[in-house]
């Protein structure tokens, strides 16, 4: 007898083993993204201008934005539409998440090695 409740795997998936991932990253033009995200492709140019999002480019300098670079954006609108934050501001929020983002990372390296630098060890008294 089937168990029918047991959900099938699709031949095609990517198999993860101990020697070998497959990863698949989708990338977008910039038309479609501005579709996606419910605004100008104009406005997209300038938030790289201002560097708040770094497409990546093909060999012919078209943009190229993966799933991250659309959260991002999603991002960037929430703060100045929901929120009321200006870029120079979105420019400063991002900046502090990376530094918070990065002392955590410091923290946990140091938690999980046990060991710190003389610099944190001084930081720390």
């Amino acid at each position: 007898m089937r168990d029918e409740h047991k959900p099938k795997r699709d031949q095609s998936e990517p198999v993860e083993t101990a020697h070998e991932v497959e990863v698949t990253i989708t990338f977008y033009q910039i038309s479609v993204v501005a579709q996606m995200v419910e605004t100008h492709p104009q406005t997209l140019r300038m938030y790289e201008r201002m560097g708040l999002i770094e497409p990546q480019r093909t060999p012919n300098n078209i943009r190229l934005y993966t799933d991250d670079d659309v959260e991002r954006v999603r991002r960037i609108q929430h703060l100045t539409q929901d929120l009321g934050v200006n870029l120079a501001g979105v420019e400063v929020v991002f900046k502090l998440l990376q530094e918070i983002e990065k002392l955590m990372s410091e923290q946990n390296g140091d938690a999980k090695t046990g060991s710190s630098s003389p610099e944190q060890e001084q930081k720390r008294a």
